[in-house]
């Protein structure tokens, strides 16, 4: 097996210069969507693999791929966008990837281009379909087309490896942590929005929580510093993303004492070296009740 590109994580470094870096791909029938590249390991030539069936009630999950002598689910695309599906052997690539540790693969028509975006080039479209988290034009033929960002956490949802969050929090949150200090928490999906607030309401916590990053950094300027216990960022977010959040208040000797917490799940090496080297304080996957329980725990009780 060979992978098209060896060293995707070595693409990743637009966040220094705000922009997001897509893979841009066809699904069935030449329809253009996009997946941000840091959350890709690897695109992996499908006929290259060995994929074996799996008995499933699904028609999103097409089998299970052996990858880089891993088993990964592989994902119809198609078919969770409500997409005809097309032949098996029409599928070129699968497109690698790795959520919350997880180890899943996007069955793709053929690959596009690798293009940048900066964070006000992409229009959040979440509140009207669920599956989008931006649309973006991109240059297909000396043509803009539109391009469409799915949305990677509610497919996550959609095939049962996350859920509302529900019976983690009554798990781990064994009781309330007292502080007078605020948590401010960034986050574009709705889906992780609603585990956060769960989560904040059943730890006591006093919380506010933004739609994207800009939105978390202007409400931020207007508080006393001193008020602020922690703040909790997504990476992927339009307007600014993550990586921005971290560096505003991690680069501002104001500011740099309050603790960062990124809750992604975009946890490839790559990312948090990353997020490392900005000095985040803490890294935890999306929707990962416990770690972030310990997180808030550890930083708003010292």
């Amino acid at each position: 097996m060979s992978d098209i590109s060896s060293s995707v994580e070595q693409m990743t470094q637009g966040h220094r210069r705000n922009v997001q870096q897509l893979a841009v791909f066809y699904t069935s029938h030449n329809n253009i969507y996009a997946i941000n590249i840091a959350k890709v390991k690897a695109f992996v030539i499908k006929d290259e693999v060995t994929i074996n069936d799996t008995p499933s009630d699904s028609t999103i999950i097409a089998g299970i791929a052996t990858i880089r002598g891993e088993p990964v689910t592989l994902v119809n695309l198609d078919a969770w966008l409500g997409q005809q599906k097309i032949p098996m052997e029409e599928y070129k690539l699968i497109i690698y990837c790795e959520f919350n540790h997880k180890k899943v693969g996007f069955l793709i028509k053929d690959m596009l281009d690798i293009v940048e975006k900066t964070t006000e080039d992409l229009r959040h479209t979440e509140e009207t379909n669920s599956k989008i988290t931006y649309t973006t034009y991109v240059k297909v033929h000396e043509k803009d087309e539109l391009c469409t960002v799915f949305n990677a956490e509610q497919l996550l949802k959609d095939i049962g490896w996350t859920d509302d969050g529900e019976d983690a929090i009554n798990k781990y949150v064994d009781g309330p942590i007292t502080s007078s200090k605020l948590v401010l928490a960034a986050e574009d999906s709705g889906v992780a929005r609603e585990i956060l607030r769960k989560f904040f309401k059943k730890a006591n916590i006093s919380f506010e929580i933004y739609n994207n990053g800009a939105l978390l950094l202007k409400r931020f300027q207007e508080l006393d510093p001193e008020e602020i216990g922690l703040i909790i960022t997504d990476i992927e977010m339009p307007e600014a993303d993550g990586f921005q959040v971290a560096a505003f208040i991690k680069e501002n000797s104001k500011y740099s004492h309050i603790p960062v917490v990124v809750n992604s799940s975009m946890t490839t090496d790559a990312v948090k070296n990353k997020m490392r080297s900005i000095g985040v304080d803490w890294f935890i996957g999306k929707t990962d009740v416990q770690a972030l329980y310990e997180a808030t725990k550890k930083f708003l009780l010292t």
